[in-house]
């Protein structure tokens, strides 16, 4: 074998042992510094010796190899270079293949992140040992003018095949001052595969409260699928954690086309006899291309975590499993099929169990180039095990629904026609009173026509027709659709202003208004303005709004940007005061800080069911200071009562290339007398790369920066 195919042999066994490398035919050797003695069977590298295969580099002083003795000695500087992984140092001696060796004055960069420098290494097998070394993926010249955190460890030792880090006896530095020790701790490299073990413990308290400390731990069951456990251990007095505990379990499993999840909380309060426990299940998975399949599921013997005035908390179960299916039986046409329950008892009897079945198709016709044919199926079952005057223990429901329209252009005119033909069939059963048992139904015509002219280019008068005939229709119609009752501008132009089931627009009304938009001192505006005119001023609609005249409030949507404000603005105008019954207004700025304010007021007498004045203020603020620096703040403020809030969130965060530190205070002031109670929390929290979180917290997600994404820990 000739001298420069040994060397090359030699220098690939090199390379491969230290960065598990594959040489390739792009091989560049400095055969002036490197010889070889055949009759030795020893390769000498001169000064500055350079070798390069492929993206891998090896630059040495001085050296020889001995395959006789089965030795490498380098005497002087190494440097290996290889992609993101950079080893350097002095004095290096080991056997040929260099699964055994010691250097002095090493330094490793891992990942083009991760700094290590020691005294001196050792490797043996698969293990590389660091002495007395100095850890940072911070840049060494920081805002500090040194490493905003790093790691004085006595000896880490560094697993080759599983990735991983081990210190032993560290000092956590922040600007080279020394404030935390750590007699063990471990973490696992960028290229790790997935490792069970104990994540980062954080510890949290609350002001006048009782501290806790979470200890979350990490197990990959395979390749798909993994679970978190994230029990919180509360410290009473007495120190009786069996008394007062929370436990959050998260499996995530991941499928061919979707995704699975289960997530239950345990919680054990203080003083409390029972154990509160939810469960959650959420699934999505594509079947096909024009199939999906979702479940959602939420089981629970205690919720009570919103503004309510719940004396007890709601016990329930809501579940539903959903396939959606396109193009199912002719082009562009739709079926749902879902079941759903939900199951809502107290703590001795069970009552309302609705179980519901629910069918829903779709499809669209295209008649000719103007006019257009769509029809919707829709069938549920609504099914209880007991029953009272409003709720039926059981309510079959059919409705059709057909929807014919056609558009048309005339020059500057468009027009816009529709004919709604609406059928709905009810069955309805109670099981405590049989002769409450009956069919309801209605049948329901709309026809509108949308004239829309476009005058110019900033004015456009818009006017509608809507004529509802009522066909036919029983008294005793059951709503279990919506409830919500809205003004404003787009509903004006809506067929039916109603979203329910057992109400529908009695009236034909006049609708005219103007969209406009315009430029006044260089600033764009956008302002649409309507008014309706309805035939019969006694209409369901006008008296759920305590209107008395044919001529309806004045609706009133603007929007414009002035300089950096963009602002927002929906208005609700008494016909004959002009003065406001309700106002949205909504402010947006990014100059000088990001600003976001919402303001929303509503008099008493907007609806029939409102009994007193509202007024509400919500204020988020966001500054980035500097590229290092950011503040936060957010509020909601109930203007009506004496400027309460109902939380305030001040948050100031520091970041840069390897850390971030999160401080945060939160007020929160409502209660509905179970588990939603006023609070002071105080919160913590560093994040550093490679390591994950120390310090205090008070969120639920406490050692991830988004919810399921793992860091690394111990």
């Amino acid at each position: 074998m000739n001298k420069i195919s040994i060397i090359f042999l030699v220098l690939i066994l090199l390379i491969r042992q230290i960065f598990v490398l594959s040489a390739n035919d792009e091989t560049y050797i400095n055969t002036t510094n490197i010889t070889y003695d055949e009759e030795r069977n020893i390769l000498e590298f001169a000064d500055d010796s350079k070798i390069n295969i492929g993206n891998s580099n090896i630059l040495v002083d001085r050296g020889i190899i001995d395959y006789n003795k089965n030795e490498i000695e380098i005497f002087g500087n190494f440097y290996l270079y290889q992609e993101t992984n950079i080893l350097s140092g002095k004095d290096l001696i080991g056997d040929t293949n260099l699964q055994n060796f010691k250097a002095n004055k090493v330094s490793f960069i891992y990942d083009n992140e991760l700094k290590i420098d020691s005294d001196s290494a050792l490797r043996t097998g698969n293990d590389v040992f660091f002495y007395n070394n100095f850890l940072t993926p911070c840049e060494l010249i920081g805002y500090f003018g040194c490493p905003t955190w790093s790691l004085r460890i006595d000896k880490t030792k560094y697993d080759v095949n599983r990735d991983k880090f081990i210190h032993y006896d560290s000092f956590l530095q922040i600007a080279d001052y020394k404030i935390f020790y750590l007699p063990y701790f471990s973490h696992y490299g960028n290229k790790a595969p997935r490792q069970r073990g104990f994540l980062t413990p954080t510890i949290e308290f609350a002001i006048g409260g009782n501290s806790g400390i979470y200890t979350p731990y990490y197990l990959p069951i395979k390749e798909s699928t993994d679970i978190k456990f994230t029990p919180k251990f509360i410290f009473s007095d007495n120190f009786n954690f069996i008394n007062n505990y929370h436990l959050n379990t998260i499996l995530n499993h991941k499928l061919s086309g979707g995704d699975l999840t289960f997530d239950v909380d345990n919680i054990k309060n203080q003083n409390r006899d029972d154990i509160n426990n939810t469960f959650r299940v959420n699934l999505k998975q594509v079947l096909d291309k024009n199939k999906i399949l979702s479940l959602n599921g939420v089981l629970t013997n205690s919720v009570s975590t919103t503004r309510s005035q719940n004396e007890y908390p709601i016990r329930f179960e809501d579940i539903f499993l959903r396939l959606d299916n396109y193009n199912l039986a002719l082009n562009n046409d739709y079926l749902r099929a879902e079941i759903t329950t939900v199951e809502s008892f107290d703590s001795t009897n069970v009552s309302l169990i609705p179980f519901s079945p629910h069918l829903n198709y779709y499809n669209t016709f295209k008649l000719s180039n103007s006019i257009s044919n769509q029809n919707e199926i829709d069938f549920r079952i609504i099914k209880r095990n007991k029953s009272q005057v409003s709720t039926p223990s059981e309510n079959n429901t059919l409705k059709i629904n057909n929807y014919f329209t056609s558009n048309k252009k005339i020059n500057d005119l468009n027009i816009y026609n529709k004919l709604s033909l609406f059928n709905n069939i009810s069955d309805y059963s109670f099981e405590h009173d049989g002769e409450l048992n009956g069919e309801e139904r209605y049948h329901h015509l709309i026809l509108s026509s949308d004239f829309y002219l476009k005058l110019n280019n900033n004015i456009n008068p818009r006017f509608k027709i809507i004529h509802n005939q009522d066909i036919y229709h029983t008294d005793n119609i059951i709503n279990e659709d919506s409830n919500s009752l809205t003004f404003n501008y787009q509903n004006q132009y809506s067929d039916n202003r109603f979203f329910g089931t057992d109400n529908r627009d009695n009236t034909t009304r006049l609708v005219y208004g103007v969209e406009s938009d315009f430029e006044y001192n260089k600033y764009e505006f956008d302002i649409n303005i309507n008014q309706s005119y309805d035939f019969n001023k006694q209409n369901n609609f006008n008296q759920k709004l305590k209107q008395i005249s044919h001529f309806s409030d004045y609706a009133l949507e603007a929007s414009t940007k002035i300089n950096n404000f963009l602002i927002n603005l929906d208005l609700r105008i008494d016909e004959k005061s002009l003065s406001k019954k309700e106002m949205n207004l909504g402010i947006e700025t990014n100059d000088p800080l990001n600003i976001s304010i919402n303001y929303h007021e509503t008099h008493k007498d907007a609806f029939i069911e409102k009994s007193n004045d509202t007024e509400y203020l919500g204020i988020n603020l966001q500054k980035e200071i500097n590229d290092n620096l950011t503040f936060e703040y957010s509020t909601n403020i109930d203007l009506r009562n004496n400027f309460n809030s109902y939380y305030d969130i001040i948050g100031l965060k520091i970041s840069d290339e390897c850390s971030e530190l999160s401080i945060q205070y939160s007020n929160r002031s409502y209660n509905d007398n179970y588990n939603t109670t006023p609070e002071q929390l105080f919160s913590i929290n560093f994040y550093m790369d490679y390591l994950g979180f120390f310090g205090y917290q008070q969120t639920t997600d406490l050692f991830f920066q988004k919810p399921g994404n793992i860091d690394y820990g111990l």
